[in-house]
């Protein structure tokens, strides 16, 4: 592995173990068995590190969508479904940003940006999956507003469901997980048609 990849993977490790502001470059380099000048000579501050990982996770986001695109009909509920519990996993995988990310993104005005960039995209895939939902049929036609207000309701279930456990005290496991899809489901069913509702 790559010193700098080297450097975010366990830079995720302790941000998700400890958060960002308990941990320094210096406690990176020693976990990751390099020098602190080898650490900056591939990233200035921990900034630097926190806008590199998001870089992952923007990577990491579109390609676990578009595994779901080869293997699920566009519009289903099974692709909407399934895009749910990737969201979560993906989630899980850098929690760190989740727990922290109106913290991260008010502080940081270039992350701030790239993030805006990425949820709009997110949502944007959303809007794609709802179309062809419409187009096949096993979603309902709606309005320009209606469909907003549809992308808004699943988006923040996605988003922040993970957070919603976490606070309420809830351990991230299979169960609740299910629990998620399962209000996710909830949100849907005024959307469906009769085939797509029967199909299940």
């Amino acid at each position: 592995m790559k010193t700098r990849d080297k450097i975010i993977n366990i830079a995720i490790q302790l941000f998700n173990e400890r958060g960002t502001k308990a941990i320094t470059t210096n406690h990176i380099a020693t976990a990751a068995g390099i020098s602190p000048g080898n650490l900056y000579y591939h990233f200035r501050n921990k900034e630097d590190i926190i806008r590199a990982i998001f870089e992952q996770m923007d990577a990491y986001g579109v390609e676990q969508y578009q595994i779901i695109l080869n293997n699920y009909p566009l519009g289903t509920i099974e692709a909407l479904e399934q895009t749910f519990i990737m969201i979560q996993k993906y989630n899980w995988r850098y929690r760190f940003f989740k727990r922290e990310l109106t913290a991260l993104i008010m502080n940081d005005t270039l992350l701030k940006e790239r993030f805006h960039t990425t949820n709009s995209q997110m949502q944007d895939m959303i809007r794609f999956t709802i179309d062809g939902g419409i187009a096949n049929g096993s979603i309902k036609p709606m309005g320009a507003a209606n469909k907003e207000h549809f992308v808004d309701a699943i988006w923040l279930v996605a988003l922040f469901w993970l957070n919603y456990l976490e606070v309420g005290g809830e351990e991230v496991n299979k169960a609740t997980l299910k629990r998620g899809n399962d209000v996710l489901r909830t949100v849907l069913s005024q959307y469906l048609t009769t085939d797509s509702t029967n199909c299940k």
